[in-house]
């Protein structure tokens, strides 16, 4: 396995950024790798603060929530410490309005991360809105990247008529052309993710474990959706599928 930097991308919020990096964090952990993770969205913090302390994960937090000057400034202070930290497999959570710091700064991040010798890996995270749909055509980084994947979150809704993705699917078809993949994270059901939204510093693989604090009922769900979410999703963008 190559080294790999994924990046959890899409310009809006609550389209599901945090959900994807984690399902990445847990599939590595799985597979026996460590993994460093960056929290690129610092006033949320929720895949830092899922596996802060986690073993074989380590975290540190980088506000990538910026523009002009700034954002390119992040990003030479985020990659001189990947340079530093000599990592095989890093997630990089981005904020909303990513944009701004990782389609401008494309042809700083992408050549850069290859030169460390990653593998670069963009998940663009689809929501219903057109503008979601009608950006992905747009973001320089995943048309660079190596490897990118449009991922349908399901928690955002079930039929695919909610979606402008799939109702104008002019966007959807370019991507396709484009040589982009096409993956779904399923839903959870709504009582066993509050409860996993309890439960900080543990992976979501850990919940649904024998040692874990949940229900056993809610332990299968969980590992369901682990495994559903991955081969529909993480295995096809990070592994080509293997």
């Amino acid at each position: 396995m190559h080294k790999k930097l994924i990046i959890s991308h899409g310009d809006k919020g609550g389209v599901g950024k945090s959900i994807f990096s984690m399902l990445t964090v847990d599939y590595l952990l799985d597979r026996n790798l460590s993994v460093a993770v960056v929290e690129g969205d610092v006033e949320t913090g929720d895949v830092a603060n899922r596996y802060e302390g986690v073993e074989g994960v380590t975290t540190f937090s980088v506000d990538l929530d910026k523009s002009g000057r700034d954002a390119e400034n992040g990003m030479t202070v985020l990659f001189r410490h990947i340079e530093q930290m000599a990592c095989e497999n890093l997630v990089i959570n981005a904020p909303a309005n990513a944009k701004k710091a990782f389609d401008t700064n494309a042809n700083l991040i992408l050549p850069v991360a290859q030169d460390l010798g990653f593998e670069v890996c963009v998940a663009w995270m689809i929501g219903v809105e057109e503008a979601s749909a009608e950006m992905s055509s747009r973001s320089l980084i995943c048309k660079m990247a190596d490897r990118k994947m449009a991922v349908v979150n399901r928690h955002e809704s079930a039929y695919d008529a909610d979606f402008s993705w799939f109702t104008q699917p002019v966007h959807k078809n370019a991507w396709i052309k484009g040589g982009g993949l096409v993956g779904e994270i399923p839903e959870l059901a709504s009582r066993v993710a509050s409860v996993l939204k309890t439960h900080k510093n543990r992976s979501l693989a850990s919940l649904a474990g024998t040692d874990s604090p949940l229900f056993i009922v809610d332990r299968q769900s969980i590992r369901n959706w682990l495994r559903q979410s991955w081969v529909n999703a993480v295995i096809p963008l990070i592994d080509g599928g293997a």
